[in-house]
């Protein structure tokens, strides 16, 4: 009896070593690799970023090491973890799963998601489809990255107080490009050497409780405005709005007001307003930008302010 037991609880020790060496700190994925292997090794790497999420340790990351079309479902990141491609590879994420989304973070507020060097394309049009969305997360890092062809290109709807940076990164051909907004709390964003174009809607659309700090980037050929605050507060430095609808607008009305602050940004070539306040919303200039040849310069009340 004593022997059995002795042979059972090293059986189960045996098992919960594999299980344990079966997760990795770094999994690697290929388009020619298969879901069939832990994902440990560059020489035995899985097909898809889902299953190998299942092999990678919190905190882990997976690298994708050549270039191809990878999983076409929604990726759901539950933990810590950073995806990225190799240099030098194209690796596509391509959403035309029923959810429309192609990668979705859903993980607790104390992690952090990296998402570096990925190509995310979809379909627009039909039921609402999302490039990357941030529902939950502690910070969420968007590097060297391209969104497009999605109803949002990037959605950040997070939990209050998370904090997200946006680098590098052009999203394109999307409904509206990049969305921020919390229900609660303050959503802290910073985008920073972006392009924005060609969006159906806005190029960057900030509401309730989110303050985003754009610099160095740009917004163009928009089909609204280029960059909109109608809730929360809109910090811009250094960009270029030109050829959208509007260049920069901030309204409100009495359920939310934004707030827009611009300094050093050119604004020109907009078809309706170079700079716009409507309602309640309030927009602050530095005087130090370049607003011409726009259908109309400003509109509403344009209040200068000095730096502090």
């Amino acid at each position: 009896m004593n022997l059995t037991r002795i042979i059972s609880a090293s059986f189960i020790m045996l098992i919960c070593v594999v299980l344990a060496q079966a997760q990795s700190d770094r999994t690697f994925v290929s388009a020619h690799g298969t879901d069939n292997t832990d994902c440990g090794s560059s020489n035995l790497p899985c097909r898809s970023f889902t299953f190998a999420l299942t092999k990678t340790n919190a905190g882990g990351e997976v690298i994708a090491i050549d270039s191809g079309i990878y999983d076409n479902s929604p990726i759901t990141i539950t933990q810590s973890a950073t995806l990225t491609a190799a240099a030098g590879a194209h690796v596509e994420l391509f959403s035309n799963g029923p959810s429309g989304i192609g990668i979705q973070v859903n993980a607790s507020t104390s992690d952090t998601v990296v998402l570096r060097n990925l190509y995310v394309s979809g379909k627009l049009g039909g039921p609402t489809t999302v490039g990357i969305q941030g529902l939950r997360v502690g910070t969420l890092h968007i590097e060297n990255c391209v969104v497009s062809g999605f109803d949002e290109g990037v959605s950040l709807g997070v939990n209050a107080s998370a904090q997200a940076t946006i680098q590098d990164t052009i999203v394109r051909d999307c409904g509206l490009g990049i969305h921020a907004a919390s229900s609660a709390g303050i959503l802290k964003v910073s985008i920073d050497h972006c392009r924005i174009q060609d969006s159906v809607n806005d190029g960057v659309f900030i509401f309730t409780r989110a303050r985003v700090t754009v610099r160095d980037s740009v917004a163009s050929g928009n089909g609204n405005a280029g960059f909109f605050v109608g809730g929360g507060e809109l910090n811009l430095e250094h960009c270029e709005a030109s050829n959208n609808l509007q260049g920069v607008a901030a309204s409100g009305d009495s359920t939310s007001s934004g707030t827009a602050t611009v300094s050093n940004c050119i604004v020109t070539n907009n078809a309706q307003t170079g700079f716009a306040q409507i309602g309640i919303g309030v927009f602050h200039s530095l005087g130090n930008n370049t607003v011409r040849r726009n259908g109309a310069n400003t509109s509403g009340t344009i209040t200068v302010i000095t730096a502090t």
